[in-house]
């Protein structure tokens, strides 16, 4: 299980990842339908790791380390995970990486110079999604696939027309 770790601001971070484990347990024993509340915690992660001083790259990593430490652990204890398992795991944990990262985008555009941090915040999400998508734990055609594909068109969008 994902231990609790402290922010750059020394406050424990508790919520995000507890919480989206188990909204994936959830999900596993009593059924799809928990998108909206998948969401609304990934969003709140993404807000929350902002505001403690956490990088994207650690956001995007807590969520891969969810999906790393589930294969570890199915390997350590000889356990089977069926496929349609597999799937919802890996659908929750791409739709919870595009909404944090979008949040946190969201905030750090809120909080500062709008242009740069665009920029910047562009290039930090098309490639965190694209590790994301690299390392295999999510296909290109879901949520990451999508939110990389806005974000370069976003960054084409800005070379394009520049603000004056």
């Amino acid at each position: 299980m994902a231990q609790p770790h402290a922010s750059p601001l020394g406050k424990p971070v508790t919520r995000g990842i507890p919480l989206f484990i188990d909204q994936i347990t959830e999900e596993l024993l009593d059924g799809p339908d928990r998108g909206a509340e998948l969401k609304s915690g990934a969003l709140r992660h993404g807000r929350d790791l902002f505001c403690d001083g956490f990088t994207v790259g650690q956001l995007v990593h807590d969520y891969g380390s969810v999906c790393q430490s589930v294969t570890d652990l199915a390997v350590e204890t000889k356990a089977t995970i069926g496929t349609d398992d597999f799937r919802t795991l890996n659908r929750c944990l791409d739709d919870a990486i595009a909404a944090a990262v979008a949040e946190y985008a969201n905030q750090e555009r809120v909080a500062g110079n709008r242009e740069s941090i665009r920029v910047r915040d562009l290039v930090y999400i098309a490639t965190s999604a694209f590790e994301v998508l690299r390392g295999g734990t999510v296909g290109v055609g879901g949520a990451t696939g999508d939110l990389l594909e806005r974000s370069l068109s976003s960054l084409r969008d800005l070379v394009d027309h520049p603000p004056k």
